[in-house]
């Protein structure tokens, strides 16, 4: 499937959350026109191969907290390219408290494919101290709402955040599992210019995550969603071209994604070797699972050497069941309630 993002910074958001600045992350300043908004949907439709496979998707703020006016003519817009032919469903991003009965019976009457809430915790503290506009009941009666109108909805998470720790994240983690979320997006908090976070980082009232910390919950969180049935539709915050300069601080990495499939990667031939009690493991020479045991740059290969462990790759080696084994980590994880 092809998404067309289309951003509304801070559009309908009440509040302004301490990590969030969307101007810097999109360098966008001002709500698009209709007429932009088509614009950015030719342009994506051009670089597209397969163009039967397409959704608009509105990213930033805060959708269904929108005046309904706006909401309607964004709606009506959408409605209008699904009818040509450009599109074939919407997905947009919205805030816990923003969805009610009343919104609910609105964009039921478009072709909503998916809403993704902005929960980023399942901790009150987490959440009073990161200014978030909800709180964890609205949370559980968003999902409801959804799951009743059966529409699918993704869950955001973030690490790191202000009170935050390994044992919430993970929590936060196995409630989007049991909540029947379609997906998941998950990124560590990175400080931001012009936030509320860049002021208490300068201040010593604030500290990030390192990119090892992030690292070592974000795959544990990943094991535990895909585990879940889980769908990860992005582990990393996105920026595009020169909005990473707007960075301040923080566990940023344009290829965190892949740094957190090889980590892994790097657990799961720990338990191969536990199991077949050899520090020497072959595995099978098939271009998936040679890639997914080598990493990113490397990473699996070069971590696994300084564990003491050898990899090579040959045709009769035996089957790797990689679901298997993510899910026998999700077990580890569990059982240790997430002291790993």
């Amino acid at each position: 499937m092809n998404i067309i993002p289309l951003f509304l910074p801070h559009a309908g958001c009440k509040t302004r959350c301490v990590f969030c600045n969307e101007y810097s992350a999109t360098g966008i300043k001002k709500l698009p026109e209709e007429q932009e908004l088509f614009g950015t949907v030719q342009r994506y439709l051009s670089y597209f191969k397969d163009r039967k496979n397409v959704e608009l998707a509105f990213y930033g703020g805060t959708f269904t907290g929108l005046p309904v006016d706006i909401l309607e003519r964004y709606l009506k817009f959408s409605s209008e390219m699904i009818t040509k032919g450009f599109v074939r469903a919407i997905r947009f991003s919205t805030s816990p408290e923003e969805i009610t009965p009343e919104k609910i019976a609105m964009i039921k009457r478009y072709p909503v494919s998916l809403v993704e809430l902005g929960v980023q915790s399942f901790d009150e503290s987490v959440l009073r101290n990161s200014s978030r506009p909800h709180g964890v009941e609205e949370i559980y009666h968003a999902a409801e709402l959804l799951r009743e109108a059966e529409i699918p909805f993704g869950i955001h998470l973030m690490t790191g955040l202000p009170s935050d720790t390994v044992e919430k994240d993970l929590f936060s983690t196995f409630e989007t599992v049991k909540l029947g979320a379609s997906t998941c997006r998950i990124h560590p908090t990175v400080v931001l210019k012009g936030t509320i976070l860049e002021e208490k980082f300068k201040a010593g009232k604030y500290h990030p995550q390192s990119l090892e910390e992030a690292i070592d919950v974000l795959w544990k969180m990943y094991v535990i969603l895909t585990s879940g049935g889980v769908h990860i539709n992005r582990v990393g915050l996105c920026l595009y071209g020169e909005e990473v300069n707007n960075i301040v601080a923080g566990p940023y990495h344009p290829a965190l994604g892949d740094l957190i499939k090889s980590r892994v990667a790097l657990e799961i031939l720990k338990l191969l070797s536990e199991e077949r009690n050899s520090c020497k493991l072959t595995l099978p020479d098939d271009n998936k699972i040679r890639q997914f045991f080598t990493g990113y740059r490397k990473y699996v290969v070069e971590n696994a050497k300084d564990l003491g462990l050898s990899i090579e790759f040959s045709r009769n080696a035996p089957r790797v069941d990689l679901g298997y084994y993510i899910d026998r980590l999700n077990e580890i994880i569990e059982t240790r309630a997430g002291v790993f």
